[in-house]
């Protein structure tokens, strides 16, 4: 431990305005905070939004909020009642913290939101005692480039001029994206580790001689969709050589002549995701140039720290950790199906390629562990 846990030391807030259905890494990554603040001894609570159909969450996580309206299309009258239901959910759980813990520094941290949730936090702090009050926020999303982007640049100064001097502060969890923004908004970021990170031991079935391709997570265009519908759909003549593991909700099946498919629910538990992570030989990373050129993926940098091989597109942000490493021969054309399965069984049985990823994997783990992203943290609040 950093600290030992004492009164004074910081109460870290994760306020959650919209936890998806649990989809994503949004409930590891304030599972992993957590693990962070009892490294630093400081205090950790977390508020989010309630909805249908949740998983299991942590018994100290509070459903006291009501942000997640926010991100459904309504009339602008209703969205003036949903920003002022967000705003005052927020208000009125800071207001007791701030005033029974005056000596305490408290940090509001958010890393997953819209503007409309960002205006509803710059609302709810506005009458409130703020000497000790710290404003978090952490960019994963290029904004920047959004036609939104304005408005997001306004948010950050009035936040900025709401708190005292240092206490408003910018992350990302990806250089490029952070140089970028620190152009546009015109203040600096830090760059946080990925810390919802697995130490896997692979277990492999060694009687399975089928080479086993995981498209993690729920469906989305921008992650490939219909490029890992193409791979299903396409007849090849040594399809018993693959197996294509995707989300049920994909409404992919096998065809006769191709590969076998396999579904998964949709939002796995955690203990679930490390099984695949487990029995994975190929991510499958077939998304969106222009989504991902400077955003990070965790599902990259999961298959990475397990030593699952990840193949991506050019011009991504995980292209771009690929050739750090003289692994491009990963970077590939998705357009033809019978070329994708030709290099996935190649890359496979790449020795060359094995040892390039095991040093990546080497450095992945010195960097993407929750003993930096602690540190991280600590040295913001200096």
């Amino acid at each position: 431990m950093i600290n030992s846990q004492t009164k004074n030391n910081p109460l870290f807030i994760s306020l959650i305005p919209n936890l998806m259905g649990g989809e994503g890494h949004i409930i590891p990554y304030h599972q992993s905070i957590t693990k962070a603040m009892n490294i630093l001894g400081w205090h950790h609570e977390v508020i989010y939004s309630t909805e249908d159909n949740l998983p299991s969450l942590p018994s100290h996580w509070q459903g006291c909020v009501k942000g997640n309206q926010l991100e459904e299309k309504a009339n602008i009258f209703q969205t003036i009642k949903d920003v002022d239901l967000f705003a005052k959910t927020i208000k009125i759980f800071l207001e007791q913290r701030l005033i029974s813990n005056s000596n305490q520094p408290i940090i509001i941290f958010v890393e997953r939101f819209i503007h409309l949730q960002l205006f509803s936090l710059l609302l709810a702090i506005n009458n409130l005692p703020k000497d000790n009050l710290y404003i978090w926020v952490l960019y994963r999303h290029n904004f920047h480039q959004h036609k939104t982007k304005g408005i997001y640049k306004l948010l950050n100064k009035l936040l900025k001029k709401s708190v005292k001097k240092d206490h408003f502060h910018l992350f990302s969890d990806s250089e490029l994206l952070a140089n970028s923004m620190e152009k546009y908004f015109n203040e600096s970021f830090t760059v946080m580790p990925i810390p919802h990170t697995e130490f896997v031991d692979k277990n492999r079935d060694l009687e399975n001689n089928s080479i086993i391709c995981w498209w993690a997570g729920p469906p989305r265009e921008e992650k490939g969709w219909q490029v890992i519908r193409s791979l299903a759909d396409y007849p090849i003549k040594n399809g018993d050589n693959f197996v294509l593991v995707t989300a049920k909700s994909a409404d992919l099946i096998s065809i006769n002549g191709g590969v076998k498919v396999i579904t998964t629910d949709d939002n796995l538990s955690r203990l679930d995701y490390i099984h695949w992570l487990q029995k994975t030989d190929i991510m499958l990373i077939p998304y969106d140039a222009i989504a991902y050129q400077e955003r990070t993926s965790g599902v990259f940098t999961e298959a990475v720290m397990a030593g699952n091989i990840p193949l991506t597109t050019t011009n991504t942000w995980m292209a771009r950790e690929l050739l750090k490493f003289g692994l491009d021969n990963l970077i590939i054309s998705w357009e033809n199906p019978e070329s994708v399965w030709q290099h996935i069984e190649k890359v496979f049985h790449c020795q060359e390629t094995r040892c390039k990823l095991k040093k990546m994997q080497e450095s992945y783990r010195n960097i993407h562990n929750i003993h930096n992203f602690a540190h991280q943290f600590l040295i913001s609040l200096a």
